[in-house]
């Protein structure tokens, strides 16, 4: 499949996915495994972390506030039978927080229970009202929080990971619209703290009317960077694991597509709206009328998170409507040398090192990544 095909499809799924046939995504018998679902109070990750939890596994729901934590927890024990409330937990992190991400895994770490599921899908669409765009170190916030975050979460877990853990990761079809920022001479578009003004495809064109009417530029650069560093993340970890002898561990990001969740109903739509993020705004106002339901959109991630590691499902892949698509980073990848692309993605994982502080193993190991 082409690139472009690629992204026809994934607008046409956007556009008429009520009409597709429902995913039908195999049951498995997850009893005896664990897995961990970031943002799991609602929308996706609540679905995610419901559908391992029927399916038998312990889920521990990573949240940021205890207290819808906690009703999320209830919400999927009264869906179980009647042991279900002994292996359903909330466990408080903010993943926008680099230091709560290491509270939650130094917590991990007294647990010692090793995990089979690592779901990374908590994500703005833009900072809080009111808050800045950057943090207190000058690193974009929706980057942090829809990337960084996971990032460091895995590095620091990755010694707890089972011989078969899946990590999953949500990304969206929003990725591609990060074209003019991954591209020669620099796969993360020269900007791994703060995304630049004006990158990407929707918001390059509408630059000067920004300027000329006071609106600042919007969060959709940063956004789609944070989906695109998710997709590429998938595959260099994959590449990591496959470095091992006889690895069965697996690495994978998906598109929900258009779902119906809590995050456009934080989103707040005004005339500036559609000048400073009109793909979001458009989300927005066509919501109700073309997504599909969260538990829909979902399915995807359940099926990679249980079954990611069976033959047959292409490892360190982005996929959509449980199908494998050609992605931003493949084709990248395609336009590179073997030597180019180690270089290239050695210094997006030495960045993504530099940017939340760790050091995830010698610097050949990113280096040696392909």
């Amino acid at each position: 499949m082409t690139f472009y095909t690629s992204v026809a499809k994934a607008i046409f799924t956007i556009i008429f996915a009520r009409l597709y046939t429902p995913q039908s995504p195999p049951h498995r018998n997850l009893k005896g495994q664990t897995a961990i679902v970031t943002g799991a109070n609602s929308g996706i990750g609540l679905s995610i972390a419901t559908a391992l939890a029927k399916q038998g596994a312990t889920v521990y729901l990573a949240c940021r506030n205890l207290e819808k934590g906690d009703a999320a927890v209830a919400s999927v024990v009264s869906q179980l039978s009647s042991e279900g409330e002994k292996r359903v937990f909330c466990w408080k992190v903010d993943v926008g927080d680099l230091e709560s991400v290491r509270a939650f895994c130094a917590k991990w770490e007294k647990e010692g229970r090793k995990i089979d599921m690592l779901v990374h899908n908590a994500g703005i669409a833009e900072p809080p009202v009111g808050t800045k765009k950057t943090d207190e170190k000058g690193r974009d916030v929706v980057l942090v929080t829809n990337f960084l975050g996971s990032f460091l979460m895995t590095c620091f877990l990755e010694g707890y990971l089972s011989d078969r853990a899946r990590v999953v990761l949500t990304s969206s079809t929003g990725h591609y619209s990060a074209i003019g920022m991954m591209v020669r001479p620099r796969m993360d578009g020269g900007a791994p703290k703060s995304v630049s003004e004006g990158g990407g495809i929707v918001q390059g064109p509408l630059g000067r009317l920004k300027a000329y009417l006071g609106i600042g530029t919007g969060s959709m650069p940063s956004y789609a960077l944070s989906k695109a560093h998710q997709v590429l993340f998938a595959a260099l970890l994959q590449s990591r694991f496959d470095s091992t002898p006889n690895n069965q561990r697996t690495a994978h990001a998906f598109s929900p597509g258009f779902t119906s969740t809590p995050i456009f109903g934080k989103f707040p739509v005004s005339w500036k709206t559609w000048i400073s993020n009109p793909l979001f705004a458009f989300l927005k106002v066509t919501e109700q009328y073309v997504a599909v339901e969260t538990a829909e959109g979902a399915k995807t991630g359940v099926w990679l998170a249980s079954c990611g590691g069976e033959q047959g499902i292409e490892r360190g892949g982005y996929w959509e409507w449980m199908c494998r698509r050609m992605s931003l980073v493949d084709l990248v990848r395609s336009q590179l040398t073997d030597e180019e692309w180690r270089v290239e993605s050695g210094s997006v994982w030495r960045g993504w090192e530099d940017d939340t502080g760790c050091t995830w193993g010698p610097p050949a190991t990113a280096e040696t990544l392909m």
